[in-house]
């Protein structure tokens, strides 16, 4: 006897020809299915059955099963059986390796993958080419376009040896009726619930490859064009040489800590014209406005009011100004001595109305601090390089930002009724006409957030914020303005809806690594890489030494998650209607260096 085994290569066709083959002969064989035949094509598998033939398989997706971990093999066997007791009710214990149909050909993997099937409970089948094939062997046919010949010719030969063709399970000596055993009714339930979690994973996984590959091309274009208005930004220089006295603003609240070390770095500042210091006490209650007060430095004056909120502050201080131009400070930001000059240069031009500094963190010597000065590098800053050329910024950060009083004044002052003052005040500035320009030396040094705690609720204010700001401002993309053409769809599509997309990108290449999908994991990997070269350039252009980078695949990997969570959060805020409090963050009250700050 020969056993005749046919094995399951994914079309239908030849499935139908060889039934037909084995009618005609009124015999019978063994064919060896993968569980994504059953799943998919139950028919097939029912035509197999009505001409009493056995059922084998070669796992779910009837690849090498040699080449997969032994964790994966098993999860294929498993699928497997569930399914054929979900769709036939039956259970199979042979099992045939499909790229090892030999004992020759058995090596190292092959045989890990066979024990690993064995400790399973199955029977492997070792076979031969039917051209091949003598008496006790197992004939295995591809059921590919040549099977129906193959099995023809086969059974031809046999017939004139006088060799009669069998179902494996006969060749061995196994009960034919005993070796597709009925499937339990736990066995049959398990099976249900494992198609119900297939169909979700089919589901899951249709939408995470349609959603990956618009993801992947809108970040690498996001990559090239920020990378390349960022270099056009680096080589123009914006009109400078405005003059004149300038007041500066420091909205306090809780800033004991760190506000002597903000007022000394702005009195130091190199600026020939007058300069006065506004400090605005929100209602501290660890003493803040009396270090000020006990400081006594020269043009500092301390206004005092019940706590109201940052913006309430920063009109208390505006409504104290009397001079052309306001720079507004942060209480926890450090200026170098050349800051003041470079800030309000820009305003020599008549249409300018605000302009940027370019915000570093300080504290960056602890992970969480690197992961954060890179993230000011390569995202806040250079986005703004780039909203900058296209005339589209959307945020003046409140630690370095400077205003023509005349603008502010114009459009009302500092609103309350969002948690990004910064950024409301920005567009609302931007859609009255004024440009608003980036100055990336006019550097100041800002204290991050040194928790995960900290950090979250920070991240969680700004993006709730923004969109505050950004559904505040929506009339603003009617308005034929490069703010409302081209700076809210930005942040709309980049800020959040990728964000919240964002997962899908990683996950999609995790999913390709564990399945081996080379183009999903070679177009992250290729992302990758262009994010890398970008940041390389960037550093660059911000003059920072490159060292920091090591930390970027770690960024990738935990910082960039928790960035996500912060943005889904944010969006489930809005959608619920949630209202949102102010978050006082701790601050650890750093010095100032000696000098300019050192660039770590």
């Amino acid at each position: 006897m020969v056993g005749v085994a046919l094995v399951d290569t994914g079309a239908v066709e030849p499935f139908v020809d060889a039934a037909s083959v084995l009618e005609g002969g009124g015999l019978s064989a063994t064919w060896f299915v993968a569980g994504r035949t059953v799943l998919d094509r139950p028919s097939v598998v029912d035509a197999v059955r009505s001409t009493g033939s056995e059922i084998g398989v070669t796992g779910f997706t009837g690849g090498d099963l040699a080449a997969l971990p032994g964790w994966r093999i098993r999860l294929e066997l498993s699928a497997t059986q569930a399914v054929l007791a979900a769709r036939e009710s039956i259970t199979a214990p042979l099992l045939l390796l499909p790229a090892a149909p030999s004992a020759a050909r058995m090596d190292g993997a092959a045989l890990r993958a066979a024990r690993t099937a064995a400790q399973q409970g199955y029977g492997l089948v070792l076979g031969v080419d039917p051209e091949h094939a003598a008496a006790g062997d197992v004939a295995v046919i591809p059921l590919d376009d040549r099977a129906a010949g193959r099995l023809t010719a086969l059974l031809a030969r046999l017939g004139a040896a006088g060799i009669r063709p069998t179902p494996v399970s006969e060749l061995v000596g196994m009960d034919h009726r005993a070796l597709n055993p009925a499937a339990g009714t736990l066995a049959r339930a398990n099976g249900w619930a494992v198609l119900a979690s297939m169909e979700v994973g089919q589901v899951i996984t249709w939408m995470v490859e349609a959603l990956f590959w618009p993801s992947i091309v809108l970040l690498g274009l996001r990559a090239v064009v920020t990378g390349s208005l960022a270099l056009v930004h680096a080589r123009r220089r914006p009109r400078s040489g405005w003059s004149g006295p300038v007041t500066i603003i420091v909205p306090a609240y809780n800033e004991a800590g760190g506000i002597e070390a903000t007022l000394r770095s702005l009195i130091r500042s190199r600026w020939p014209y007058p300069l006065w210091v506004i400090v605005v006490d929100d209602g501290s209650t660890d003493g803040t406005a009396e270090v000020v007060d006990h400081l006594r430095l020269p043009g500092v004056t301390l206004i005092r009011q019940p706590n109201a909120g940052k913006a309430a502050a920063l009109n208390r201080g505006l409504a104290a100004t009397r001079t052309e131009v306001v720079v507004m400070v942060d209480a926890d930001t450090v200026f170098e001595r050349g800051t003041i000059a470079e800030l309000v240069g820009p305003l020599a031009d008549p249409r300018v109305g605000a302009v940027s500094g370019n915000a570093k963190v300080l504290n960056r010597r602890r992970l969480i601090g690197r992961w954060q000065h890179i993230e000011y590098v390569m995202g806040f800053n250079l986005d703004r390089r780039m909203l900058a050329v296209c005339g589209a910024m959307t945020t003046i950060p409140g630690a370095v930002g400077a205003f023509r009083t005349a603008a502010l004044r114009r459009v009302g002052g500092i609103d309350h009724d969002t948690l990004a003052e910064d950024t409301d005040v920005t567009i609302a500035v931007a859609r009255h006409g004024w440009r608003v320009v980036y100055c990336d030396r006019a550097i100041a040094w800002t204290e991050a957030p040194s928790t995960v705690g900290d950090l979250w609720r920070q991240r969680y204010r700004w993006c709730y914020g923004t969109m505050q700001a950004a559904w505040k401002h929506r009339r603003a993309m009617l308005e034929c303005r490069p703010i409302g053409l081209i700076g809210l769809p930005y942040a709309i599509t980049y800020q959040f809806a990728l964000s919240l997309l964002g997962p899908v990108v990683d996950v999609a290449a995790l999913y390709g690594l564990a399945t081996g999908n080379t183009e999903v994991v070679l177009a992250w990997l290729a992302f990758t890489a262009v994010h890398a070269i970008q940041g390389v350039v960037v550093f660059r252009l911000d003059h920072e030494r490159l060292g920091p980078l090591w930390a970027a695949p770690l960024q990738q990997i935990f910082y960039r998650q928790l960035m996500y969570l912060v943005v889904i959060q944010s969006a489930v805020t809005a959608l619920t209607g949630t209202r949102l409090r102010w978050h006082k963050l701790r601050r650890l009250g750093l010095a100032a260096p000696a000098g300019e700050p050192a660039r770590i």
